[in-house]
């Protein structure tokens, strides 16, 4: 079983592409509905994220194909942080660069909620 590559965050996000980033800003891409295929991939080939339906316990960020980011804002590294920017500067405009933003809009705020 071959590990997936990873590719720099710019250019999955100027080809619009979901998948996952590692704590340490490394962007693995997944096809559409692939997500779970990717990821089982990745743990079983060293680390990888949690299934997403128990994205609670992860450390990794999921970004979907249309450009959501499921994550949860306390466990995301300044890594990951700095390869969604680099997405989101990428991305050409549309619907997946806004939803990219709205996403990371959306974590920034429940940041600021969970510190008070």
């Amino acid at each position: 079983m071959d590990r997936p590559v990873p590719i720099p965050p710019g250019l999955a996000g100027h080809r619009q592409l979901g998948g996952w980033i590692d704590p340490r800003g490394r962007f693995y891409p997944a096809a559409y509905c692939a997500h779970i295929r990717v990821a089982f991939l990745l743990r079983e080939t060293g680390e990888g994220p949690a299934e997403p339906w128990l994205m609670a316990e992860s450390w990794w960020a999921m970004v979907k194909s249309h450009g959501e980011v499921i994550a949860r804002p306390d466990r995301l590294s300044q890594a990951q942080l700095d390869s969604l920017s680099d997405m989101l500067m990428a991305a050409p405009d549309g619907p997946y660069r806004s939803s990219l933003l709205a996403s990371l809009r959306q974590l920034r705020e429940l940041e600021m909620c969970r510190r008070g």
